[in-house]
């Protein structure tokens, strides 16, 4: 048994290191016998169009700064390429969920990108990308970064389909609205709290009876992340991710993940992904999910 992954070297934008630690990542969990690796279908830019403001999307398109690097990574033809790419697997990656129950697209930098430009080293939201492209789906987006996803709070506004739970240990302007429950965990008794605090949040996807989740599975809440104020073990991230999946599992939710966060070493980085694939091998180890 693998879990389907949609990855490609297009997405591991050399000299960009939130980017080039995703080559390290599919490397390492290729090599585990973990996943089965696919090439997402090209993308159109066009599908974009309403997601974000029409003066963002073609700054990033064009390359047009400050517009274009407003996500905090340096916009170049790689960069655009690499997102357009990522969104192009978050595409193959429902699809194939849809059918088979779970897949992994190897991607970040979504959930901090806003309705006028991005944000957060995220530059086009591709959490919101999915509500937006099909809004016949109910789409709900786990959100377990060490930042709160204040970029995919901002588009629920604009999307009726989309809700989100958003458990973090840095705040990041999610505060919480209508369809975004915010779980805030920091401070000394952070680990403790951690996994009830979650099993809070999960409690809440019964009610809202999604069509589709999108588990954004972060690594900088580990404890020696230098960003974390989560600061949870290997072993509880391990136990968070299983939580998450078997809830959609139980109540028969198609899921993908992508492997957001991260700011250790990518050989540690890749180690924490893989155990996230480890997780979700755990509860759906008995699907054909890499038909």
């Amino acid at each position: 048994m693998r879990i389907r992954t949609y990855y490609s070297p297009t997405y591991a934008v050399t000299g960009t290191k939130t980017f080039a630690r995703l080559s390290v990542a599919a490397t390492h969990i290729e090599q585990l016998g973990l996943v089965d690796i696919r090439q997402p279908p090209p993308f159109r830019a066009q599908l974009l169009r309403g997601l974000h403001c029409e003066r963002y999307l073609q700054a990033f398109a064009s390359g047009t700064n400050p517009l274009a690097s407003s996500s905090g990574i340096r916009w170049s033809p790689a960069v655009r390429d690499a997102v357009y790419s990522m969104l192009a697997g978050q595409m193959a990656s429902v699809e194939y969920a849809q059918e088979h129950g779970i897949a992994l697209n190897l991607a970040c930098g979504f959930h901090h990108a806003v309705f006028e430009r991005g944000s957060g080293y995220c530059a086009l939201n591709g959490l919101a990308f999915i509500a937006h492209l099909l809004p016949e789906l109910k789409v709900l987006v786990i959100d377990c970064d060490e930042h709160g996803g204040n970029g995919t709070e901002e588009l629920i506004k604009r999307l009726s389909n989309l809700s989100q739970i958003s458990i973090f240990g840095t705040r990041f302007g999610c505060l919480g609205a209508d369809r975004s429950w915010a779980f805030h965990v920091s401070g000394q008794d952070s680990a403790r709290q951690y996994l009830p605090t979650l099993e809070t949040g999960l409690a809440l996807v019964d009610s809202i009876k999604p069509d589709l989740i999108l588990y954004q599975a972060g690594a900088d809440c580990h404890v020696d992340d230098p960003k974390s104020r989560a600061r949870i073990s290997e072993e509880l991230m391990y136990r968070r991710d299983q939580m998450v999946f078997e809830v959609a599992r139980q109540q028969h939710i198609p899921l993908v993940f992508v492997v957001a966060g991260g700011y250790q070493a990518p050989e540690i980085v890749a180690k924490l992904n893989a155990n996230t694939v480890r997780a979700a091998l755990s509860v759906y180890g008995d699907l054909d999910a890499a038909a």
